[in-house]
């Protein structure tokens, strides 16, 4: 008989299905290709998400008391659900710019709080020295002074893009940290007032904490997998079809390299090359060398040599009980022999030997490409919203690859040397969070 949290769980997915019935039959009332028929499609990629996780949740609950040797795909709490809010504090308090010494008293209260290490001063003046841009923190306070939680946001400003700022560029993770819910909605609320002092477009603030702001995009998702307790297990849940795919790529005799800086040259040669033929603009190479330098950053790279050429590589980062792959990339040439696969294999091998309970395999568009290659590892999406403050008549920006606006310049950009790309890029990535 099913228990009280599986029944649950089936109600949930009956008024998920529902739901996407709803969206599915209003595409009969608007016009293909208007904003109506846009907004419904991005409704229907946002609830069919729900559903994935919700019957992956109900698979994992049937499964919880069977003899299996692995672990269910989906745990009981998705890496970084400790960062929701369990309460809230309907109390009188202030906000306001965190000034020296509240920046000692923040950096202390995080130590108390789930919080991630992108929230860290470590990271924020990482940002500053290698891009030039200032974090500011709003702070919000009790009567007795005492802070309940903060919001770092990064200005950015160039001719190019205008005046913005971001919570937090350039990771995968931000927004506000407070073990109260309406204390991080305040937060962001308040952040309005920071449009005119700077003279902001608009504030972008990337959280995974749902019902934050009304006005946001839901488009994202992080790829999240279990792992299992040994590699046999993985090899296990992985299935004979995804086997089959990483071991086609042994014919061709990969080695594997595991390190640090003394990597770094093989990664940026691999990455430079995979972004320039993407038609973005890369990160500098001094970057990523802060990252590995920094001793209280867990940092590690994974190369994928043919012919001791570096063909595939990966930028890892520690995050707890998660380890997170923020950069990773594969030239065209040896995708054709399915490097990237054995590459992603061996990456796995590596988390669950370093025993890590989480890989993140970072965000993805839902749906998308990238998207799709996560989940057959078994991943599963921990929904992102982000949350736009900007006035009410502005429509929401696009400094991305998706802009049409920037179509004809991510095709030039293709037809760049990669040697150029390497100079130019870190003049443009910098304003592109």
């Amino acid at each position: 008989m099913p228990n009280s949290s599986h029944t649950d769980l089936l109600a949930q997915l009956k008024s998920q299905k529902n739901k996407k019935g709803g969206i599915a039959r209003q595409f009969k009332t608007v016009v293909k290709g208007s904003a109506e028929h846009d907004a419904l499609l991005e409704q229907m990629k946002f609830v069919s998400g729900q559903i994935d996780v919700t019957e992956a949740a109900i698979k994992a609950a049937e499964n919880k008391t069977s003899e299996s040797i692995t672990l269910p795909t989906i745990p009981e709490k998705m890496a970084f659900d400790f960062l929701e809010p369990l309460t809230t504090y309907n109390e009188k308090i202030h906000i306001e710019i965190a000034n020296a010494h509240h920046l000692d008293l923040w950096y202390a209260y995080l130590q108390q709080q789930p919080h991630t290490p992108y929230h860290q001063s470590t990271w924020l003046e990482l940002i500053k020295n290698q891009f030039g841009h200032e974090t500011i923190i709003l702070l919000a306070f009790n009567e007795k002074n005492e802070i309940l939680g903060g919001l770092p946001l990064t200005l950015f400003s160039s001719k190019l893009f205008g005046r913005f700022a971001v919570s937090i560029p350039y990771i995968n993770y931000g927004g506000p940290i407070s073990r109260y819910k309406d204390i991080n909605q305040a937060l962001i609320a308040h952040s309005k007032i920071l449009l005119e002092k700077f003279a902001l477009s608009h504030i972008e603030i990337r959280s995974i904490q749902a019902g934050l702001y009304p006005l946001y995009t839901s488009k994202k998702a992080s790829m999240i997998l279990r792992l299992p307790e040994s590699d046999e297990a993985l090899d296990k849940n992985l299935g004979a079809k995804l086997r089959s795919q990483y071991k086609k790529a042994e014919d061709y005799s990969p080695q594997l390299k595991i390190g640090k800086a003394e990597l770094l040259d093989d990664f940026y040669s691999v990455f430079a090359r995979n972004m320039r033929d993407l038609g973005t603009p890369v990160y500098p190479k001094r970057f990523f060398n802060a990252i590995l330098d920094n001793p209280k950053i867990q940092s590690t790279l994974l190369i994928v040599k043919l012919n001791n050429k570096a063909v595939s590589a990966a930028f890892l980062i520690a995050n707890g009980y998660v380890l997170e792959i923020p950069w990773a990339s594969t030239i065209a040439e040896a995708n054709k022999k399915n490097m990237n696969m054995w590459m992603y294999r061996h990456i796995l091998s590596f988390a669950i030997e370093q025993k890590f309970t989480f890989f993140d395999f970072g965000r993805s568009t839902i749906d998308a490409g990238t998207y799709k290659f996560k989940k057959q590892w078994g991943a599963e999406p921990r929904q992102h919203y982000w949350y736009y403050v900007m006035p009410e008549d502005q429509s929401l920006p696009e400094i991305n690859p998706n802009n049409p606006k920037y179509k004809i310049f991510i095709a030039l950009w293709k037809l760049m040397p990669v040697w150029m790309s390497k100079l130019i890029g870190p003049i443009l990535i910098k304003n592109i969070p």
